[in-house]
């Protein structure tokens, strides 16, 4: 949840995520009233004589509750090992904890990466892990996961470096969701064309409800909805374009850039986009009936799980669809996602066997299973489905839905840092109007002739 969540989080100060890494590891944030920044939580040894094998983790995902639950089912099968385990939010706390760590040769045992340029940064600090993959399920191991996301292991991966260091745990498809109370409330449809879609949007800002509400302010909100542009060009253009098979200035992409404008330009996101932020202002406007849709996906099902949630969200008054053709694209947008998140094992690690055991869990075991009967996203591991009969039956169906989209979904990653930089702020520019979406692809093509 990219990038990597909606959550409704309490988010920790900078200057507490700095003072934290200092001596401690650290993890990410949670949507149901869990750890701050650097809050950090040991389970306790309920055996005597016999001293346990204890794993540090650092991570921002999943959210504490089901993390909780996760390192539960974890040691429950192996209660020889210990996870003490740290939770941060992601941005900044989370990247600011890994940065110093690194530097300071502080990192823990395992810690939570996204594919492709999260991994890559931190690629020289970790354990390659195939012989481990290979020796539980064989050569072909890749093949338990959906083709896209076997392709993200290795992604931003240096040249000739065949290593594997990120294990998915779980995955995501990101998609439009849409608050059903809101559209039953102004006899609305879900929109099939770009002009249904303007005049949905038409009429819920004349009755003073945020149509498609946007989260400008986060970079992985405005690279999300590019990624679903794209998709309803060509469904191959933005990986060429990462590859260098095709420039960011080709007429495909500045032709995304430009729809990706009309989103600004036509009314369906709401005014002042670009400074609100999806979590803090966009989650409570959303489940108080105040925002009509956002662009989320998979990971909003974890709402439901959590404590004593909204009424919106305990209705499950939730339903999805995806982006309808924008500007002079012809067609909606296909599934588009990838690996939410996932482990490493880190070189500092003295015990890579008992982590290795931990991260095998957290993919395909126990572990895997208390995340997915929490709903907090998908599994990455195929055939895992939810086995908790509370969960909502409409619910269950959106879930396995976005589950079975995985499986044809386009990549929404980025292998290269720099690139996620450069193309975060060329979309902020560009839906700012301080640039011109040739001018925002321009600056994204500056940036890979720079590498």
């Amino acid at each position: 949840m990219e990038e990597k969540s909606m959550k409704l989080k309490k988010v920790a100060s900078v200057l507490l995520a700095l003072t934290m890494v200092v001596g401690l590891a650290a993890c990410g944030s949670s949507s149901d009233g869990g750890s701050k920044g650097g809050d950090t939580k040991s389970s306790e040894s309920k055996d005597s004589g016999t001293e346990k094998t204890k794993l540090t983790m650092w991570s921002w995902s999943p959210i504490t509750r089901t993390c909780d639950k996760m390192i539960e089912a974890f040691e429950k099968e192996n209660p020889d090992i210990e996870i003490e385990f740290t939770y941060y939010n992601y941005d900044p706390e989370y990247l600011s904890a890994l940065s110093a760590a690194a530097a300071s040769d502080n990192l823990p045992d395992i810690i939570g990466l996204q594919p492709g340029s999260l991994t890559a940064q931190y690629a020289d600090y970790l354990m390659d892990y195939s012989s481990y993959a290979q020796d539980e399920w064989g050569e072909s191991w890749k093949d338990n996961y959906p083709e896209m996301i076997a392709d993200q292991i290795q992604m931003g991966n240096k040249s000739g470096d065949e290593g594997n260091y990120i294990l998915p745990v779980e995955a995501q498809v990101i998609s439009i969701v849409y608050n059903k109370n809101v559209f039953k409330k102004y006899n609305l449809d879900i929109p099939k064309t770009y002009d249904e879609f303007k005049a949905v949007c038409k009429t819920l800002n004349d009755n003073g409800v945020a149509p498609l509400f946007f989260g400008g302010a986060n970079g992985w909100q405005c690279v999300n909805m590019f990624t679903m542009l794209c998709s309803q060009l060509d469904t191959t253009m933005f990986d060429k374009a990462q590859a260098g098979e095709i420039k960011w200035t080709d007429p495909s992409i500045v032709e995304a850039m430009s729809n990706f404008k009309l989103l600004f330009d036509d009314g369906i996101v709401q005014t002042g986009a670009m400074s609100a932020d999806a979590n803090t202002n966009g989650t409570p406007a959303f489940v108080s009936d105040s925002a009509a849709m956002m662009a989320l996906g998979s990971w909003w099902c974890q709402e439901f799980t959590a404590e004593d949630p909204a009424t919106t969200i305990a209705d499950w008054d939730f339903g999805f669809f995806y982006l309808p053709a924008v500007g002079t694209a012809k067609n909606p947008a296909t599934p588009v996602g990838g690996i939410d998140f996932g482990y490493g094992i880190t070189k500092n690690c003295k015990n890579p066997d008992a982590a290795w055991k931990a991260l095998k869990s957290f993919s395909a075991g126990a572990g895997i299973q208390a995340c997915v009967d929490d709903v907090n996203n998908l599994p990455a591991f195929k055939g895992i489905e939810p086995k908790n009969d509370k969960l909502n039956k409409d619910l269950v169906e959106q879930y396995n839905s976005f589950s079975e989209d995985l499986n044809s979904a386009m990549n929404q990653r980025i292998g290269e840092p720099t690139i996620e930089t450069a193309l975060q702020n060329a979309l902020a520019g560009v839906g700012s109007g301080e640039l011109t979406p040739e001018q925002g692809c321009q600056a994204v093509q500056d940036a890979q002739d720079a590498l």
